[in-house]
C-alpha cells in the first residue's frame, strides 16, 4: 500500500517500523509498550518537523496511534489533524487470550519453540487466500524468530492498555472531535479468530469506536484478512487519500 502512496503530490506517506520491529532497533525505546512506541511516533515527527500530520494504526497500531494523540495534546502538541484505524479490535471483547501469550495458563507448558509455532499457526490463520505469498513466506518466517520476551512484553501492555486506558482516550477523541476512519476487514469470532466481514456485517469493535466517536466513518475493506493493507491496497490507499483530503 505505501508503494502506492508514497508518490502523492498532496501529501508525504511516512511508513514507520516501530521498536522492534522490521529492521528498528530496540536501543533507544527498550521498554516494550504502548506508551514507549507512542514517544516513537512523536520524536519521529518531531524529527522531521512535520507541522500536520494523520496518523494510521493497524491492529496493535490502532493503541499506538491513539496514545500518540493522547500523549499529543498532553504536550501541547496539537499537530495531528486525524487517525485512522485499520482492522482494529479490543481485548475485552474476546472470550480468551492465546496459548502464547504469558498471562494465558496454557504458556507455562510451552517450549519457546511451541510458542514461535503457535504464534505462526495464529499469525497464518489471519491471512487469506488472497494474501500474497511473499508476504506469507517472509510474515511466517519473521514470527518463528521473533525475541518472544520483547514480543510478551508488547502483547501485555497493549492487551493491558484495552482494559486501562483505551475507552478514556476514545471518548476523549470523540469530544474533541478529531476525525476518525476505521476501515475493518475482520471481527473476531467465538474461537478467537479473525473472520473476514461482508458488506452490511458488522463488529463489535466497530460499534465500540461509533459509540465512543459518533463522528467517526467506519466501513468495512471486503475480501480481505487481517491485513487489508496487503489483501486489498489499493482499496485501503483509496480510502486514506479521500479521507486525508476532507481534513
Amino acid at each position: 500500500m505505501y508503494d502506492l502512496l508514497k508518490d502523492d503530490l498532496d501529501f508525504r506517506a511516512i511508513a514507520i517500523d516501530l521498536p522492534g520491529h522490521g529492521t528498528s532497533s530496540t536501543k533507544h525505546y527498550p521498554t516494550a509498550g504502548v506508551g514507549s512506541f507512542a514517544r516513537a511516533v512523536l520524536d519521529l515527527i518531531d524529527e522531521l518537523s512535520l507541522p500536520n500530520v494523520v496518523l494510521l494504526g493497524h491492529s496493535m497500531g490502532v493503541r499506538v496511534i491513539v496514545e500518540t494523540w493522547r500523549q499529543a495534546i498532553s504536550a501541547g502538541k496539537p499537530k495531528l489533524r486525524g487517525l485512522c484505524f485499520l482492522d482494529g479490535s479490543h481485548y475485552k471483547f474476546r472470550k480468551s487470550l492465546f496459548a502464547f501469550d504469558s498471562a494465558d495458563a496454557r504458556s507455562a507448558s510451552l517450549s519457546d519453540e511451541q510458542k514461535h509455532e503457535k504464534m505462526a499457526e495464529a499469525f497464518d490463520r489471519m491471512l487469506s487466500p488472497g494474501t500474497p505469498s511473499e508476504f506469507r513466506q517472509s510474515a511466517l518466517e519473521h514470527v518463528k524468530s521473533i525475541d518472544l520476551q520483547y514480543s510478551e512484553a508488547m502483547r501485555s501492555s497493549f492487551i493491558q492498555y484495552d482494559y486501562d486506558t483505551m475507552d478514556d482516550v476514545l471518548e476523549k477523541v470523540g469530544n474533541t472531535g478529531v476525525p476518525v476512519l476505521s476501515l475493518q476487514a475482520t471481527g473476531v469470532d467465538a474461537q478467537n479468530q479473525r473472520a473476514m466481514l461482508k458488506e452490511g456485517q458488522d463488529s463489535r469493535w466497530m460499534q465500540h469506536v461509533r459509540k465512543l466517536v459518533p463522528e467517526a466513518r467506519t466501513m468495512i475493506v471486503k475480501e480481505s484478512g487481517h491485513f487489508p493493507h496487503v489483501d486489498q491496497p489499493g482499496v485501503v490507499a483509496n480510502k486514506l487519500r479521500e479521507f486525508v483530503q476532507t481534513l
